[in-house]
């Protein structure tokens, strides 16, 4: 009887702790140039707003950290997924924010690059790459400091348009000349609390954040102003020709 409830008690033991060992693993964060240290905000002027174009907003709001989407990072390669639902448009731009640390603020002025991804939603899990994107941009100095570093704006127009309603982006700095400047995308208390990363084809993790990012729609194309002109010359014409044939009439 003893062996017995022995035997149960070690077997419910190891059942827990498998259970919170598997608990840690989905909610462990990603690498961050820092643990929840203060920001300076200072007057906003626009710089930490979402483009009055976006279809998805999750702006920077009290942000107070940084997480490494890069894949140069010393510390390990990273890459960071966000979720994005509800849109009623093609996407045609996206706007992060982020710093560029090196153990410091490492930014210099001039213009980086970027893979920007967007991936299919399966079930709140990502799902196939749906299309991606190598971009250089530079990015607009907001201001804003965390954890000592500027806080950079990034207004990226894609070549071409992204038809996803649900669906996860990426984006990750690629660093052909710098391995040691690296891109922290910064995050914010807006969004569902849930991001994903993982070292570049390793397991996807889960932690509960969010990155700052926006969305924009895909811009319509004008019609141009030859047909109108055309148009109006025909309504013009025709009535000319009735009016005339009225008063031979």
């Amino acid at each position: 009887m003893k062996k017995n409830t022995f035997l149960n008690l070690f077997l419910v033991s190891i059942f827990l702790s498998a259970s919170l060992a598997s608990f840690s693993q989905v909610t462990k964060k990603p690498v961050s140039i820092g643990e929840g240290e203060t920001f300076i905000s200072p007057d906003r002027a626009g710089a930490l707003d979402c483009p009055v174009n976006s279809i998805f907003s999750q702006p920077p709001v009290n942000f107070s950290d940084a997480y490494y989407s890069d894949e140069g990072t010393l510390i390990g390669s990273q890459n960071i997924f966000e979720l994005f639902s509800g849109l009623t448009q093609n996407i045609g731009g996206i706007t992060f924010w982020g710093v560029l640390y090196d153990g410091t603020d490492c930014y210099t002025p001039g213009a980086d690059t970027f893979e920007i991804s967007f991936y299919n939603d399966n079930a709140g899990a990502i799902g196939a790459l749906f299309q991606t994107f190598t971009i250089i941009v530079t990015p607009t100095v907001t201001g804003s400091i965390v954890t000592g570093s500027a806080v950079l704006r990034f207004d990226v127009t894609l070549p071409s348009s992204v038809a996803l309603t649900t669906g996860w982006v990426s984006v990750v700095k690629k660093n052909p000349t710098d391995m040691a400047c690296t891109f922290a995308w910064v995050n914010t208390t807006t969004g569902d609390n849930m991001s994903v990363w993982n070292n570049f084809g390793g397991s996807y993790n889960y932690a509960s954040d969010n990155m700052s990012f926006c969305l924009t729609g895909a811009s319509q194309i004008p019609l141009s102003n030859w047909p109108i002109i055309l148009g109006i010359f025909l309504i013009s014409t025709f009535l000319v020709i009735r009016y005339r044939s009225r008063r031979l009439a």
